[in-house]
């Protein structure tokens, strides 16, 4: 073996220096390079790995009473949340979750998937949840890695449950919904307006979400609040301020719970805003603002009397007796009638066609005048008008009276109702299977004529402001966050074709209703106050008949229209003339203390 040189060892030595140097200063100009091109890259991951990105619930807009009493505010409750980075195992930690929460893991695991936006983004699980199982996390931490929860505000009603059909009620997001959302307002999991006014008025009363950045440990555990990201506060929803007369609302749904089930309508006459809109049975909006159990749903889906229906608008119903105003009115427009028309006397029954037609009373009324028989309410009188018209020109009256239209409320899911038609009839029966006497039973609102009853307010309401028919509104103005106020104004839909003279006579026949010595709602008379009403006792083919009630106060000039439906409860005169009376007498307390009285109509 040669033995290396000097020279050779020195050559060794250099080369192993400039290695040593070059690798040295690889290193420097890689990490030069990472600091100065991928430094953000590398912050960024490291702040994944410290911060979580915790969303912030915009609290719902309030709705208030015209008053400015509250009726729908928040209250704040948990929501639990998993960052899908700090846990090891999904499948293992659903199961375990789920042991907690009593649910099943693969609702869980479901929850996961569709919220999933990333392993960082906290994904909430669960919503409103009870203080004790908070608790139960929270001192088993070590267990549920990734686990957190965030205060949120959850909607409160009123524990009454009365109102519920108006506001209506808010869930989650499904994932439909989620679907059509083409602006990506909407998350998994986020509350949404299910029904009336929460649905109707979403886009105001929703609010924007914000968010917070929470420092974290390797561990898991929160530091708090990072100083150097500032926080996006929460946009809160804006305010509804409603037409709504919450004292009214009161009477109107406890008088109609002692009752039974029906609905209650009151509008104002003069701009159409609604000041009571009751409809029993109601229901527990508080049940849907939280996390509805299986249980809980079925019951109300089970319930046979429906109470998430909200009849005011949806109902429907024969509008009985109270159609003979519109029959004469129709009769009058016509020339078929004058206020002094007479017909053959009612003895209590009269056959036309193949059957006879009964009077409600049976002894009869004898002759009477079209005013007399709108006051006596004789059905007689409007079978033989009814047929005199005949069913086109009846149903064209109808018609252009925006019988069988929306009225245009601001609550989602109002019904049109039914005016029948030649052309419907012969759709049904075909062209030679009915006769011209199905006139007779519409005449006096049975049949196949559907109304509901926000319908009939409206049209009573114009009976008495002279023809005007207004579009119903429960919103007066919406009060943004910045403190802008949108008003939302009274809006003419139509008028009723009928001239001021014949609104007279029809008036005539109303306050008789009332004060007649014969009148069926002498119940519903006021001392001071001249109210124009009719009664209604509508076949029901399911029960009892239904009562009705519909007027308006004071006969000239009026400031409220009522209608009222009891279902099963017999006359109208006796039991929904009483309760239209006690909202009569509530409203003229509070709004009309120092009237005149109002000078009687002679009749």
């Amino acid at each position: 073996m040669i033995a290396d040189s000097p020279e050779r060892r020195k050559t060794n030595y250099r080369i192993l220096i400039l290695a040593i140097l070059a690798f040295m200063l690889f290193i420097v100009v890689k990490l030069f390079g990472m600091q100065l091109f991928s430094g953000g890259v590398y912050k960024k991951a490291s702040e994944r790995n410290s911060v979580r990105i915790v969303p912030i619930s915009a609290p719902r807009g309030l709705i208030k009473d015209r008053d400015g009493t509250t009726l729908v505010k928040n209250r704040p409750s948990y929501s639990m949340y998993m960052v899908p980075y700090e846990v090891k195992n999904l499948d293992s930690m659903s199961i375990k979750i789920a042991e907690v929460l009593k649910e099943n893991p693969e609702e869980i695991r479901n929850r996961i998937s569709q919220g999933w936006k990333g392993r960082f983004q906290p994904i909430r699980l669960k919503r409103d949840v009870d203080f004790g199982t908070v608790c139960h996390f929270e001192e088993h931490a070590l267990d549920f890695p990734g686990i957190m929860f965030q205060v949120e505000p959850t909607r409160l009603y009123p524990q009454s449950n009365l109102g519920s059909h108006i506001w209506g009620y808010v869930g989650e997001a499904t994932a439909e919904e989620l679907e059509e959302d083409a602006e990506n307002r909407y998350a998994l999991g986020d509350i949404v307006g299910k029904e009336g006014l929460e649905k109707q008025y979403e886009e105001y009363l929703r609010g924007v979400n914000g968010l917070k950045y929470i420092e974290i440990t390797a561990a898991g555990k929160m530091l708090g609040e990072l100083t150097d990201k500032e926080r996006i506060k929460p946009v809160r929803g804006s305010e509804l301020v409603l037409e709504l007369d919450w004292e009214l609302q009161n009477i109107a749904e406890k008088e109609l719970l002692e009752r039974g089930s029906g609905a209650v309508v009151a509008l104002d006459p003069r701009d159409g805003a609604v000041r009571i809109m009751a409809s029993v049975p109601n229901f527990d909006a508080n049940l849907f603002s939280g996390v509805v159990s299986r249980e809980a749903w079925d019951a109300v889906m089970s319930d046979s009397l429906h109470p998430l229906y909200n009849r005011s608008i949806k109902g429907t119903y024969p509008p009985g007796s109270t159609m003979k105003l519109f029959t004469a009115a129709a009769g009058l427009e016509n020339d078929i009638v004058v206020e002094n028309s007479t017909f053959d006397p009612c003895l209590g029954a009269r056959r036309f066609g193949n059957r006879p037609f009964r009077c409600w009373r049976p002894g009869g009324h004898g002759k009477l005048d079209l005013v007399g028989a709108i006051i006596q309410s004789c059905d007689i009188y409007f079978y033989q008008l009814g047929v005199q018209e005949g069913l086109d020109i009846w149903s064209k009256f109808c018609k252009d009276s925006r019988f069988g239209m929306r009225t245009g409320i601001d609550l989602p899911g109002e019904v049109t109702g039914l005016v029948p038609s030649a052309r419907y009839f012969d759709k049904r029966y075909g062209k030679s299977g009915w006769t011209r006497y199905l006139v007779v039973n519409l005449s006096i609102g049975q049949g196949e004529l559907l109304v509901t009853p926000l319908q009939m307010a409206v049209l009573f309401a114009a009976l008495g402001n002279g023809g005007i028919i207004y579009s119903p509104r429960l919103a007066s103005r919406i009060i943004t966050y910045g403190g802008d106020i949108i008003k939302i104004e009274p809006e003419i839909v139509g008028s009723l074709p009928v001239s001021e003279e014949n609104l007279e006579i029809l008036k005539k026949g109303l306050l008789g209703v009332t004060t007649h010595e014969r009148g069926t709602a002498r119940v519903a008379a006021l001392k001071d106050i001249d109210v124009g009403g009719k009664t209604g006792t509508a076949q029901n083919p399911h029960g009892e008949d239904h009562a009705l009630f519909i007027c308006f106060a004071p006969l000239e000039n009026p400031e409220i229209a009522i209608a009222v439906i009891v279902e099963n409860a017999g006359h109208g005169g006796s039991v929904a003339a009483p309760l239209a009376k006690k909202i009569l007498l509530k409203y003229f307390e509070e709004y009309r203390a120092d009237i005149n009285p109002v000078k009687k109509i002679d009749i």
